[in-house]
């Protein structure tokens, strides 16, 4: 019997051997990775500043805001591109209504630049 049993247990050790191997499967392939090369870096140019003057009193300030004018009533004021009746009125510490009233205006949002607006004494 153990001449049966060494008989059953090749045959079963060649069974799966034969089921290991690749009887009519595709063989996987071995596809190559890209290596990625580096670069180099481009080399930037080395800027030196150029300096200022050195007589500053002959360069011309420009004025950032225009100045109140006083007046009579009060002090004017000239309108600048994106100026509102709103913030002129804040930065002036009038009522924005004491302000519309003091022009005469009648539409608030027909401001435009270069107008001149008088701005009412503080009460």
């Amino acid at each position: 019997m153990t001449m049966w049993r060494l008989g059953v247990v090749s045959l079963l050790v060649v069974l799966l051997a034969a089921g290991c191997l690749p009887f009519g499967r595709a063989t996987p392939t071995v596809t190559p990775t890209l290596v990625p090369t580096p670069t180099s870096l481009p080399v930037l140019p080395v800027v030196t500043p150029t300096p200022a003057p050195a007589n500053l009193s002959s360069m011309t300030p420009t004025p950032t805001a225009p100045a109140a004018q006083p007046t009579g009533e009060g002090t004017t004021y000239v309108v600048q591109p994106g100026d509102t009746l709103y913030t002129i009125a804040v930065r002036f510490g009038v009522s924005l209504q004491a302000l519309i009233e003091a022009n005469q205006i009648e539409d608030p949002n027909q401001l435009q630049a270069g107008q001149v607006l008088v701005i009412p004494r503080q009460q």
